[in-house]
């Protein structure tokens, strides 16, 4: 799972495809919300805030 900006998306799913060997689904964290999870304040890769959640 990564939680990225726009800039890093890519970069997280060549990495994902690399690891899981399937594409990855990807949602806007603006549009979704988890009961039992809070985004991070950071992209994964950077310190620019996240706009995907790639899983």
């Amino acid at each position: 799972m990564y939680v990225v900006c726009p800039e890093h998306l890519p970069q997280a799913i060549d990495e994902f495809v690399e690891v899981y060997e399937q594409p990855p689904d990807i949602y806007e964290l603006d549009k979704v919300s988890f009961t039992d999870w809070s985004s991070p304040n950071t992209c994964d890769f950077c310190k620019n805030p996240p706009k995907y959640l790639v899983v």
